[in-house]
């Protein structure tokens, strides 16, 4: 794996175990409608996808996915330090702030892009 899918990887068990309690009752009926959501990272040195399916599951990969919800492209510099910051590997003090281009191909990808953005670090 490249260095942006090790620190996508290191983040999803902790995507996974702050959704799944959050996908049951009333809340769990609103949060599925935003499920599966399918997000591809682009650095121009890199390129890996975070999958999370409609039961919380997270996957990490670094092939092609079809009908992503969303693009993030940035440097490499301003993602992995994000990405290193989310995982608690480095203070969210010395992130690299850098441009982050979202494109947004579903609108359920887009609310969720928003509402994560600041807990990524983007």
């Amino acid at each position: 794996m490249t260095c942006i899918a090790n620190l996508l990887g290191r983040l999803a068990p902790t995507v996974e175990s702050q959704l799944k309690p959050n996908l049951v009752g009333f809340t769990g009926f609103l949060v599925r409608g935003y499920l599966s959501q399918r997000w591809v990272f682009e650095t121009g040195q890199e390129r890996a996808s975070l999958i999370v399916d409609i039961d919380g599951n997270t996957e990490v990969t670094l092939r092609v996915i079809e009908s992503p919800d969303v693009l993030i492209t940035t440097t490499h510099d301003t993602l992995s330090t994000a990405l290193e910051a989310a995982n608690g590997l480095r203070s969210r003090d010395s992130v690299i702030r850098g441009q982050i281009t979202p494109r947004f191909y579903t609108i359920k990808g887009e609310i969720a892009f928003n509402f994560l953005r600041s807990r990524l670090l983007l």
